[in-house]
């Protein structure tokens, strides 16, 4: 946009992310936002422009959301009225888009041509790139290729116009569709129970990880519920997304006047304001609700501020001590004590706390970071004690979203929050931002958590007393996970909150980076003798929960349910990362390089040693792809410095963990620990041969009619629970036969059924099949002259592939039988 264009605008400054908050200027800015259309040809001659005024005046919004790219004149309107505007892109992901390769050029020409017209415009606040693509076709394309085309296209934004925002709007069938490079995590949620609404939240809080997260639709029809209850429960859906912590909220919709796909939709009635363009009970309460809010924490129900002790331990911590008093004196809180443990007694540290009125200083010799703790804790005066690291900054509402927990729940005994690096200054920073290893809260549920680092923690004082304190041996690390699990021990609970986060600085070099590694697993080697239920085999603890980590959960495993339509499509963890750890254990390693050394010898021995060095790569490889790096250092060089990280990190770690440990370590357990481990890797994942149909139909008939079709042709064929498939047409001890569908939806009742017809081999196929293959290849390694028997293997192989195909084959008749059957046309 050249400058001559620009509006007159009412918006002070473009909307930026700010950890888990949007912010503009110098301040969290909640996101107030109501849909607007798309609206039936010729409800608004003037494109609605007549509507901002009351949008802003009468509603109380600060943005809007449209779904069809606006004109210019609309857009500096909407300046003028200080709406800021989330521009969905209206492309078609109704349709398989990772075949039909012109989808994807049509969407990048409009992505880049709607860029070119609206860049640096006051009024653009970000843009969808996406929304809710069908669970079953997601499916259908893969999980990994459809955030591969997300991420692409949120890339190219980013690449043309670096100051704007860009997101996927997601929806609870698809929640693990988390693009990497989103700047912030988006839902659409419709849920009307107002329990299962606030649970729903804390998970796709902790989903969001670091990012904000927005609330992109969420509506009451009125037709179905009544005007009244419809105005109660946009009221409760906006307390609930502040007590969440949620960034923002998007009301569905402004208007009853709504169509979708050029059909105008007379059955619903979503809006604010009736066809009649008059106001809903709802306006008047939204308006009442959003006035106000500034932050989330603004509805937050406190019914007492309990005092509180806020601890700060240093030990030559004067690098970054200045940007954490400062945040500290900011605190907005009634009840406030604030303490700082100058451990070493450092002279620059005393001086920097003078300036400080508000902040007590105790010096004592130095004595390590649990001694210290310990100190802050004998002089703090507070009810509850609140402890963060002098490389942090914290948030003015901190302690609020602090006193929330422990308001709402007598059982915790300790509360915190996630810890987030702020914006990297070097391209190292970014790197060591995003490598592993950090400090890492682990979750039980979404508000319960088993590990709270050290940096963001709060505990009653009497829970502090009634433990003991921390553990004076932990001089550096290691202190908040032996304290954590005595905590849990006496039966208290620790509270998690994702709002309650800090700013928590990560290494600024390579070397005090590999420093901490080494002196994390150094920790856990002094954690093993005090906790050995914690430990097993050689690895690192036993969490119960799971590991809060910023990486896309790409590999997990997602449970799709019936015929893919579970409505809530939840994360489970990966059931193979056990190897993936076992490829970066330092054993590994030294195993490796003794079969390397060997290899000299042996020449087959460099076979195995190339396969684990292979895999090792493998695995840093895959987590570099997925970590999360600055937009603004990423690039290839980046995503290779990662990966070493990932190998150096998990030799360090392991390796230290093992030389400071190993009498107390499970040698036995270990090896149990890594045979489970291969064996399920193994056991899982392998081929799949496949053979696509797809059918046509005019009259609506879609997925469901064929599948029931098929179920008659095949009487014994089960459905596929997991949901992975649809149906099992037939299982053998060696292959199993099974069918995924997915249907696009076109205009005027038009229907793509899609269908693959899958031949997979059974875990006793594979148990026999791999030992035959290693054991040949090795054998030719070592010169045993075994070429023929290679030769033979390979002939074997092609013709278990020919047969499988022909088997695939043969069915595909009695599949297009029940395609007619269910009044379905062959494409």
């Amino acid at each position: 946009m050249s400058p001559l264009d620009y509006p007159v605008s009412t918006i002070d400054a473009p909307l930026r992310v700010s950890g888990k908050f949007f912010c503009s200027g110098n301040g969290v800015n909640f996101l107030k936002v109501v849909t607007f259309g798309p609206f039936p040809a010729g409800a608004f001659p003037d494109e609605g422009i007549c509507q901002l005024k009351s949008i802003r005046d009468d509603l109380g919004a600060n943005a809007i959301r449209v779904y069809e790219i606006p004109t210019l004149l609309f857009l500096h309107e909407c300046a003028r009225y200080g709406l800021r505007v989330f521009i969905t892109l209206p492309w078609s992901q109704h349709v398989d888009f990772t075949r039909e390769s012109h989808v994807l050029a049509e969407a990048d020409q409009l992505l880049l041509e709607t860029i070119k017209r609206f860049r640096g415009h006051p009024a653009v606040a970000g843009y969808f790139i996406g929304n809710e693509i069908e669970t079953t076709l997601v499916r259908w394309m893969g999980k990994r290729q459809v955030l591969e085309q997300l991420e692409r296209l949120i890339d190219l934004g980013h690449a043309n116009d670096p100051d704007a925002l860009f997101a996927y709007a997601n929806y609870p069938s698809t929640e693990y569709l988390l693009p990497r490079n989103q700047d912030f995590v988006a839902f659409n949620l419709y849920l009307e129970d107002r329990e299962s609404f606030a649970r729903y939240l804390s998970r796709l809080q902790n989903l969001a990880g670091d990012k904000p997260l927005l609330i992109s639709e969420f509506g009451v029809d009125a037709e179905n519920h009544g005007e009244d209850v419809q105005s109660e429960m946009l009221k409760w859906h906006v307390e609930e997304a502040c007590r969440a912590g949620a960034a923002g909220t998007t009301v569905f919709a402004w208007s009853d006047l709504w169509q979708r796909g050029g059909n105008t939709i007379e059955e619903y009635s979503f809006g604010l304001k009736r066809r009649d363009d008059t106001a809903k009970p709802a306006m008047g309460e939204l308006k009442e609700k959003w006035g106000p809010l500034q932050r989330g924490s603004d509805e937050l129900p406190l019914e007492a501020t309990p005092s509180m002790s806020v601890i700060v331990c240093t030990y030559r911590g004067s690098a970054t001590l200045v940007e954490c008093l400062d945040s500290l004196v900011a605190l907005d809180y009634p009840a406030v004590e604030l303490l700082l443990v100058n451990d070493g007694s450092d002279n620059r540290v005393s001086e920097l706390v003078a300036e400080y009125d508000k902040i007590r200083e105790i010096s004592i010799p130095h004595s390590g970071l649990s001694a210290a703790r310990n100190i802050g804790a004998e002089a703090a005066q507070g009810e509850i004690l609140v402890y963060t690291d002098d490389d942090c900054i914290v948030e003015p509402d901190w302690l609020r979203w602090m006193a929330h927990q422990f308001l709402r729940n007598d059982s915790v005994g300790c509360a915190g929050g996630p810890n987030i690096p702020p914006a990297p200054q070097s391209a190292m920073q970014a790197v060591i931002a995003a490598a592993p290893g950090g400090p890492t809260h682990v979750l039980l549920t979404d508000a319960e958590a088993e590990h709270l680092p050290g940096c963001n923690l709060a505990v009653r004082k009497d829970v502090f007393e009634e433990v003991g304190g921390f553990n004076p041996i932990f001089r550096t690390a290691g202190d908040d996970v032996d304290f954590c699990w005595r905590v849990l021990e006496a039966g208290y609970d620790l509270g998690f909150h994702a709002a309650a986060f800090v700013w928590h600085h990560r290494r600024f070099s390579y070397r005090t980076y590999f420093r901490q590694q080494f002196g994390y697993g150094k920790a856990e080697a002094m954690l093993m003798p005090l906790h050995r239920q914690r430990f097993r085999g050689l690895g690192g603890a036993v969490w119960k929960g799971q590991v809060y980590t910023s990486r896309s959960p790409v590999s997990s495993f997602v449970y799709h349910g019936h015929y893919g339509y579970e409505p809530f499509q939840l994360i489970y963890p990966d059931e193979n990362l056990g190897m993936s750890e076992v490829c970066l254990h330092a054993l590994w390693w030294l195993l490796a390089i003794a079969l390397i050394v060997g290899g000299f010898w042996v020449g087959g021995l460099f076979i195995p040693a190339g396969l684990m060095v292979a895999g090792s790569v493998f695995v840093a490889r895959r987590r570099a792809l997925r970590a999360g790096i600055d937009a603004a250092f990423d690039g290839p060089g980046a995503r290779i410095s990662v990966a070493l990280l990932v190998l150096a990190q998990g030799f360090l770690r392991s390796g230290s963990r093992l030389a400071l440990g190993w009498k107390d370590a499970k040698w036995s357990r270990g090896l149990e620990v890594v045979t489970t481990a291969t064996l399920k890797k193994v056991a899982s994942g392998w081929w799949k041969l496949g053979k696509e149909r797809s059918f046509w139909s005019g009259e609506g008939i879609a997925r469901d009619e064929f599948l029931t079709a098929v179920r008659e042709i095949y009487p014994k064929a089960e459905v596929d629970e997991t949901g992975r498939t649809d149906l099992i047409l037939s299982r053998g001890w060696f292959w199993n036969w099974a069918l995924i569908t997915a249907t696009e939806y076109h205009e005027d009742n038009k229907r793509l059924t899609r269908m693959r017809l899958l031949g997979r081999p059974e875990p006793v196929m594979r148990f026999l099949v791999l030992p035959l293959v290693v054991g040949v290849i090795v054998a030719v390694g070592l010169g045993w002259g075994l070429k023929n028997e290679l030769l033979t293997l390979g002939i074997l192989s092609a013709i278990a592939f020919f047969a499988s195909r022909l088997f695939v084959a043969v069915r595909i008749p009695r599949l297009v039988k029940a395609a007619r059957l269910a009044g379905l046309e062959p494409v």
